[in-house]
């Protein structure tokens, strides 16, 4: 079988189109053992020997004899890690797919929650006044870098300048005024 490949491979390689078919042919097991065994999802099988065959291509294009490494073990390890990388890849689903058993809703109506997220919770607090009472529970202190930062656009830097303090100091101070903010609000 090893010799039968490498002619295979030699000729191949030299541009002989059947040989890069038998060698598929030869390998076509190979594959589907690296995926049952690194992948084994069942709805994508035919695109996966696809895969297989374009990773075995490959590796009789980047095959290197020097390094001394038999041609079916560097095309098994290629196998191994195209499949093992698989399941890296993120798979995306629509929100707009059709659910349920009439097909009617889609996926994206169900995940809707019907609580105020932290927007509105922030906009219903800022219509009844009730910042203005979260940032009177601040320290003086507190409240400037808040407002500087948020409301003024000021960079944590322009802060400290502004303050004479220094830039830990902001950051420190920005992050209990929020915790309190955080806690307030809760509280309302």
């Amino acid at each position: 079988m090893y010799k039968e490949i490498n002619n295979l491979l030699e000729k191949s390689r030299k541009g002989d189109v059947s040989s890069k078919e038998k060698i598929l042919k030869n390998l076509k097991p190979l594959i589907i053992s690296s995926i049952e065994r690194y992948y084994n999802k069942r709805q994508d099988f035919d695109d996966l020997i696809q895969e297989g065959y374009l990773v075995v291509l490959q590796c009789i294009e980047n095959y290197d004899e020097s390094k001394e490494v038999y041609f079916l073990g560097y095309v098994k390890t290629m196998l191994k890690f195209t499949y093992l990388n698989k399941h890296k890849e993120k798979t995306y689903l629509s929100l707009n797919i059709a659910v349920g058993n009439d097909g009617d809703e889609e996926l994206i109506n169900l995940l809707e929650s019907q609580d105020d997220g932290p927007l509105d919770l922030a906009l219903n607090l800022e219509e009844s006044g009730e910042i203005q009472k979260v940032l009177l529970n601040l320290t003086n202190r507190q409240r400037e870098v808040i407002i500087g930062y948020y409301v003024e656009g000021l960079s944590i830097k322009e802060i400290s300048k502004r303050l004479s303090i220094s830039y830990r100091t902001v950051v420190n101070t920005k992050t209990r005024a929020l915790e309190k903010m955080k806690d307030s609000f809760y509280q309302y």
